[in-house]
C-alpha cells in the first residue's frame, strides 16, 4: 500500500464533475449503478454510493418538493430534505469513513487524479460534494467540481456542504486529521 501524506493526498482526487460533463480523465463512478443508467461503463467504487433507502427517500420526497408552488415553502421543503439526506449520508457512509483508507484505497485502486463522478447537475444537491467537502474536513485539502470539453478544464463553482456536515457530524469530530 502506498503511503498517503500531506504531499500527495491532493494528487489522489483531482476533482468531482458528473457524467454530461466529464467525458474523459481518470474517472471513477460513486453511484450505485455505477453510472450505467448515464451510459457510463467506466471504473466504479460503489462504496461512496448512497444507501438505496436514503436515496428513495430524498427521491420520493424531491418529487413532491417539485409540486410546491410557494417560494418560502420550497425553500423550507428544500433545506429539510437535503438535510436529511445529509444526516442519514454521514451516518451511513461518512461517520466511519477513515480519510487516510479511503484515499490509500482509491489510489490503489484506481491511481492518482481521479475525478469522482455521478450524475446530478452542479446547481442541483449532491452525495459528491458530500464527499468532496467531508475529504476537505478531514484533511485540509479542497477538491473542485470540473467540466471537461476535449481538451479544456473549466473549474466550475459547487455548492458546499462543510458548515452542514459539521452540524450533523460535531466540528471536533469530523475535523480529527
Amino acid at each position: 500500500m502506498a503511503e498517503i501524506n500531506m504531499t500527495n493526498i491532493k494528487d489522489i482526487i483531482l476533482s468531482t464533475g458528473n457524467y454530461n460533463n466529464v467525458k474523459c480523465g481518470n474517472t471513477v463512478s460513486i453511484t450505485g449503478d455505477g453510472g450505467n443508467a448515464w451510459e457510463y461503463y467506466g471504473p466504479a467504487y460503489k462504496k461512496l454510493a448512497p444507501r438505496l433507502k436514503t436515496y428513495l427517500n430524498y427521491a420520493n420526497k424531491y418529487q413532491e418538493l417539485l409540486k410546491i408552488k410557494d417560494k418560502n415553502e420550497y425553500k423550507r421543503f428544500r433545506k429539510e430534505i437535503e438535510d436529511e439526506y445529509i444526516k442519514n449520508y454521514f451516518e451511513t457512509r461518512l461517520k466511519e469513513l477513515d480519510a487516510d483508507e479511503l484515499l490509500d484505497t482509491l489510489y490503489n485502486r484506481f491511481g492518482s487524479n481521479i475525478i469522482l463522478l455521478c450524475h446530478e447537475d452542479i446547481t442541483e444537491f449532491c452525495h459528491r460534494r458530500l464527499v468532496a467537502d467531508y475529504i476537505e474536513l478531514k484533511t485540509g485539502i479542497y477538491i473542485p467540481e470540473v467540466s471537461i470539453e476535449g481538451s479544456k478544464v473549466k473549474k466550475i463553482q459547487p455548492i458546499r456542504y462543510k458548515n452542514r456536515l459539521k452540524e450533523v457530524g460535531g466540528e471536533c469530530e469530523i475535523l480529527s486529521w
